[in-house]
Parts: structure tokens; C-alpha cells; sequence
């Protein structure tokens, strides 16, 4: 089961020493995990005993927000290997049931020396081995559709029957499109295209004001 070892950790202070990637105010970012987090079990994304697959987890803020809702495990995927190395001291460490994964694929702004294409991506779990998986802010940086739409269908893969998903995106309306790996847009109705081919969409928010981080939040269940 997912559990803090201990009670007296501070948070804010771990994650005061973030070094690389996204790194916001920690008081911000945790206070912002624990608001997804209940959205996620409120929106049916996360549910009590399941296995979540947090693909960019990044310094492994999301999975704070995680802590209280008797999940059976957390595994994070992130391409910048520093990342993943404090999540493994700082949050490993103290946490049972979470694993972190270091993912060497090639991104131009995260990890421009990846070894595997992104075109080719290749998750490295079973076939249907996760209940849900989390996506934010990932495809608001993967450049092309046709990279995009290979990690859909490898989320598909190990994603159980029925398996939810929790996609971000920026479009077009509101955005101007871009294939820029730090802030990518698509338009509205390729993003459906792409997604809907394997999943149904049943709740959206946001992405409608156009301003910098306002992404389109999309929850999804597998086909």
C-alpha cells in the first residue's frame, strides 16, 4: 500500500531543495498537489487500491496529493534523471509503495540527449498493469501529433480495462499553434482526433482564456 513511513516529515522543506525541472514556490506546489489529488478521486480518476502510473511525475509533487486515498501503488516516469534521482532519495525513501523510473527518451527541452525516439516510445511496464495513469502538463511538450499520439496508444497499453486517464493540453482556439517542446499547441479538434481513438472523454476544464499555464484538462476513460 501507498504510506507515509512517518508523520513528522515536512514537506515543504523537501521540497525546498529541488535542484532541476520544474521547481515553483513549495508551499504553492504542494498546496496544489493535495487540490488535484481530491479533484483526481472526486473526477473517479484515482480510486481506493489502485495502481497509478504518474507519467512526467517530475520532482514527485503530484504524488503528496496522493497520500490519503489507500492507493495500492504509485509509480513515477519522468525523463530528466536528476529528477528522478530526488524523488528516489527524498520521497522513496519515506514513502512504501512508490517506485520512480528514469525514461531516456529524447525531448528538446527535457532531455535533448535521450536515447530512445519519441516516435518509438516505449513504456517500460506490462500490458495492462496500471488502473490510471496521470499526464500533466506532458503533452503540452512533445512538439508533434504523431509523437503524441504514440504515447496515447503505449498508455493505452498498460492501462487496464476501463483504466482512467488525466491528460493536459494546450489548443488551438485560444492558443497560437506551436511544435515548440517548451510550450506546444494543437489544434482542438487533432487533439480529439488523437485522443478519442482509444479513450472517451467525460469531463473537461480549462483552456479556454489562453493565458500561459491555462491548459485544457481532460479526464478520460479507456475504451
Amino acid at each position: 500500500m501507498l504510506v507515509q513511513r512517518t508523520l513528522d516529515v515536512n514537506w515543504e522543506d523537501v521540497f525546498s531543495r529541488i535542484t532541476h525541472g520544474h521547481a515553483p514556490p513549495a508551499k504553492q506546489s504542494l498546496e496544489a498537489s493535495v487540490e488535484e489529488g481530491q479533484e483526481f478521486a472526486e473526477s473517479g480518476i484515482t480510486n481506493s487500491g489502485g495502481d497509478v502510473l504518474d507519467l512526467g511525475c517530475g520532482n514527485g509533487r503530484q504524488l503528496i496529493g496522493l497520500l490519503d486515498q489507500q492507493l495500492n501503488s504509485y509509480t513515477g516516469l519522468d525523463p530528466v534523471q536528476e529528477s528522478i534521482d530526488f524523488c528516489n532519495r527524498e520521497l522513496a525513501a519515506r514513502i512504501d509503495g512508490c517506485t520512480f523510473v528514469f525514461l531516456d527518451v529524447f525531448n528538446d527541452f527535457y532531455n535533448p540527449v535521450g536515447a530512445m525516439r519519441p516516435e518509438q516510445v516505449e513504456l517500460p511496464f506490462a500490458d495492462a498493469s496500471f488502473d490510471c495513469v496521470l499526464t500533466g502538463s506532458v503533452f503540452t511538450h512533445l512538439a508533434t501529433l504523431e509523437i503524441s499520439t504514440r504515447h496515447l496508444t503505449e498508455i493505452a497499453r498498460v492501462l487496464k480495462p476501463g483504466g482512467r486517464l488525466f491528460s493536459s493540453w494546450f489548443r488551438n482556439p485560444p492558443n497560437v499553434l506551436s511544435d515548440d517542446s517548451q510550450r506546444t499547441v494543437f489544434p482542438e479538434g487533432d487533439i480529439l482526433n488523437i485522443l478519442t481513438k482509444d479513450f472517451h472523454i467525460y469531463r473537461s476544464r480549462g483552456g479556454f482564456m489562453g493565458e500561459f499555464h491555462d491548459q485544457w484538462c481532460l479526464f478520460s476513460v479507456k475504451k
